[in-house]
C-alpha cells in the first residue's frame, strides 16, 4: 500500500474512534480536537520526513515478583 493511503487509513481510523469516544462520553469533544490535531500534526510531519530505520522493541523488563499482601486477620467476637 502507498504510504499516502496508509496515512490516510490512519487518520480516518483515528478520526471515527475519537467521534465514538465523545459520543460515548469518554473525551469532551476539545479533548477529542486536541487528539485530531495531534494526530493530523504527526502524519503530516511524517508525510514530509524520510522514513527512519526500523526500531527493533526493547525486551520487556523482567516482573520483580511481590510477596502477596497478608489476609486479614478475623476479628474478635463483640461481647
Amino acid at each position: 500500500m502507498p504510504p499516502k493511503l496508509t496515512k490516510t487509513i490512519i487518520g480516518a481510523v483515528i478520526a471515527v474512534a475519537l467521534a465514538a469516544a465523545v459520543s460515548y462520553g469518554v473525551i469532551s469533544q476539545q479533548t477529542a480536537d486536541q487528539i485530531q490535531t495531534k494526530a493530523n500534526q504527526t502524519l503530516q510531519t511524517d508525510q514530509t520526513a524520510p522514513s527512519p530505520a526500523p526500531q527493533q522493541p526493547q525486551p520487556a523488563p523482567e516482573a520483580n515478583p511481590q510477596a502477596p499482601a497478608p489476609s486479614p486477620q478475623p476479628s474478635a467476637p463483640r461481647p
